[in-house]
């Protein structure tokens, strides 16, 4: 397929924003597209070069791209500059600016009959591969090579591409859904492709799968090591005594819920690799969780799943997630190692020497992680308390808290309480602090917009635009304004915080009614924990619209603090908004 057949169907993509007709359109390109180059097409769709654990950089800063259309274009780079800060989008610069001429770098790359996706991407390889002195002007010329042989169309799209600001609106659920339709028959059949992709988390390697082998081949995706999957989520509930009725467990482990960063440990004897929620490669971060694991999972072959923790071992206290990710963000991580010091608490293992436990009940997996943890002060299973009584949660809940955690997560013991990668049912049940005061809750919210500020806020935003995740529709769905709870450094830097993410049109997964139009829109990206009073209906927000026909709002929404562990989908859902608002 040529990269000109694509770049003409992500042009369709950008003038539509129904999901239906998005779905459409990308299940007529992988209909075409053939089963090596299908895998290409999910990435590129989605903004990406690569499945993203496999943390492909390509090393193109604005400026080494700007130079590239400098080259392709024959211009002086003072112009590029200056068109890029007129239009704002390097896409659009290489399509107006670069003409159809010669191609001066053929030596750095080249093809006879117009770039096809296999082209695009031994490209973007090359892109990759080129490292040491002088690389950054090799990275210019091959990109360049590519731009002179582009189509107008293709230029665009494949400097957003290598920018990473390839923006449709499509999710990884449009894409699963298209993938269904075009070779299911019916996006009906997603929950499918859904179940395997959150095991191998690669919408390429599900598409090439599907293409060759059809859903017998699907079915048979497993859980591997080195390969991130998704996490198994716990549901909420709005009232204590809840937890009892909807967990199905006579028996309930309640355990301490804690407030670091999840981390998925995978051990291949001395290799280990460690994964975040975001499935983001994170082993250089943690060069202590890998050297504990080594030296304290007594196992050849394991994948663990656990909380990442920031802990005082002398005054054997837990700090807050704040102190986690001011060592996160530190590159001298040898020195923030010691000063920051991390315990690895675990509370579940998927895998143990070759074989899958994912189907083995959660009595039996914490019996088999149990076994294989040597306990000390620096990587522990989690402490919980086995019990059918509520009043015994309850006195284990106060003790968490006593302890700097955030609550407990109460999980079920019956025969059935499998670990379901990327689902979030009542076989874990979360119960925080926060939850703890009636009609008192925390959001987990993405930010879609911004309103300016007045007065003291007149550089700032004065409010922000926030929704929650419609996972049926993958759809955004607006919830509340926020502009409380921040500080006066928070507010100062919103602007910053969002400034690549700001789009000139409403995202094509938003569903904002007009008369709360925010000023700017954004990329939905940033996660934003939010505690509010109570939810009520309203006309004006679209949050489960179709359920309650007027939408549902959270009343005096604060910041609580961002969420940079969680994407976008990840955050609460509509229906989990709904269930509250009718329980409440």
């Amino acid at each position: 397929m040529l990269f000109k057949e694509l770049s003409e169907a992500f042009e369709e993509l950008e003038k539509v924003s129904s999901q239906t007709e998005m779905i459409k359109i990308l299940a007529d390109i992988f209909k075409q597209a053939n089963a090596d180059e299908i895998d290409k097409i999910c990435y590129y769709t989605l903004g990406e070069t690569a499945a993203s654990y496999k943390k492909v950089t390509l090393g193109m800063a604005e400026k080494i791209v700007q130079q590239s259309i400098s080259l392709a274009a024959d211009m002086d780079i003072n112009i590029i500059k200056d068109e890029t800060n007129k239009i704002g989008d390097l896409g659009e610069v290489a399509f107006t600016t670069i003409k159809d001429n010669d191609n001066r770098f053929k030596t750095f790359f080249n093809t006879k009959n117009g770039l096809t996706i296999q082209d695009v991407d031994n490209g973007l390889k090359k892109i990759t591969m080129s490292s040491g002195s002088g690389s950054a002007e090799v990275k210019q010329k091959i990109l360049a090579a590519m731009l002179t042989i582009a189509s107008p169309f293709e230029r665009k799209y494949l400097v957003r591409l290598v920018t990473r600001t390839m923006e449709f609106g499509v999710g990884e659920a449009t894409v699963l859904n298209a993938l269904a339709s075009a070779f299911l028959g019916s996006k009906k059949e997603k929950p499918k492709l859904e179940a395997a992709y959150n095991l191998c988390s690669d919408i390429g390697l599900i598409a090439q799968v599907l293409d060759k082998k059809g859903l017998k081949g699907i079915t048979k995706i497993k859980i591997t090591l080195h390969i991130p999957m998704k996490p198994m989520l716990a549901q909420r509930v709005s009232k204590f005594n809840e937890i009892k009725q909807k967990i199905n467990s006579t028996i309930i482990a309640a355990e301490e819920k804690y407030d670091g960063e999840r981390i998925e440990a995978h051990k291949d004897g001395q290799t280990v690799t460690l994964f975040s929620r975001r499935l983001t490669d994170v082993t250089t971060q943690y060069p202590d969780i890998v050297e504990n694991v080594k030296k304290y999972v007594k196992t050849d072959k394991a994948i663990l799943d656990g909380e990442a923790v920031a802990y005082n071992d002398k005054k054997d206290v837990f700090y807050p997630f704040q102190k986690l990710m001011q060592r996160r963000r530190k590159y001298n991580v040898k020195e923030y190692m010691k000063e920051i010091p991390v315990k690895y608490m675990l509370f579940d293992v998927i895998y143990r020497d070759g074989q899958s436990l994912m189907k083995k009940s959660y009595p039996e997996r914490r019996k088999n992680l149990e076994e294989i943890i040597d306990n000390n002060n620096l990587i522990k299973v989690a402490n919980r308390r086995l019990t059918d009584n509520l009043d015994e949660i309850d006195e284990f809940f106060q003790e968490c808290l006593d302890n700097n955690l955030e609550g407990v997560v109460c999980k079920s013991c019956s025969p059935t309480s499998y670990y379901q990668a990327g689902a979030r049912k009542y076989y874990w049940i979360k119960w925080k602090k926060d939850y703890a005061s009636e009609l008192r809750d925390t959001l987990d919210l993405v930010v879609i917009g911004a309103y300016p500020g007045r007065g003291r806020r007149r550089n700032t935003y004065g409010s922000l635009l926030c929704t929650a995740y419609n996972p049926e529709k993958d759809a955004f769905q607006t919830v509340c304004k926020l502009g409380t709870g921040f500080s006066d450094q928070e507010l100062e830097n919103l602007p910053q915080k969002f400034k690549t993410l700001k789009k000139i049109n409403k995202p094509a997964r938003a569903e904002v009614l007009k008369i709360i139009e925010p000023t700017y829109y954004f990329t939905p990206k940033i996660v934003v924990e939010v505690l509010g009073a109570e939810l009520t209906k309203s006309p004006i927000h679209t949050c489960a619209q179709d359920e309650t026909k007027k939408g549902i709002s959270l009343r005096f929404p604060r910041f609580i603090r961002w969420r940079p562990e969680k994407n976008a989908e990840d955050a609460t859902t509509t229906t989990e908004i709904l269930d509250m608002f009718k329980e409440q």
